[in-house]
């Protein structure tokens, strides 16, 4: 038997290819001494795993969590340099960086581990703005 034809039905749900959204988490909070930091990072893991299109952008204290080697036997957080290794397995290979934090606490961009782009106040405007969600951590 024929299956019947149907007519004058169209798709008007929702387009599937536009549901992924540009997030953006500011990070701000040293590596150590309260949860921010690691809250920041694992708000990033997961919304990658769930194939969002995430970037981090490290300012004023959280910068401090992109120096290398970083011991944290004396506190009771994790290694906050270990969960930041893991970035690239999510497809996140930059790490962004406020240029005018780094001066202020005179750090050198080669002292930073990882893949990192420092912006300056001219493109850090213009880089937030192009995100449709941005949360501060």
């Amino acid at each position: 038997m024929p299956m019947p034809t149907v007519t004058g039905w169209s798709h008007s749900g929702p387009d599937v290819s536009d549901t992924r959204k540009s997030l953006l988490l500011i990070l701000r909070s040293s590596p150590y001494g309260n949860g921010l930091a690691r809250a920041g990072v694992d708000l990033a893991l997961a919304a990658a795993a769930f194939d969002q299109d995430v970037s981090l952008l490290f300012m004023d204290e959280g910068i401090w969590q992109l120096l290398p080697q970083q011991d944290s036997a004396h506190t009771p957080g994790k290694n906050i340099a270990r969960l930041l290794d893991s970035l690239p397995l999510y497809d996140i290979e930059t790490l962004y960086v406020d240029g005018t934090s780094m001066v202020r606490r005179q750090l050198e961009p080669g002292q930073l581990g990882g893949n990192t782009q420092v912006l300056d106040e001219s493109e850090l405007r213009a880089f937030v703005e192009g995100f449709d969600q941005v949360m501060g951590f």
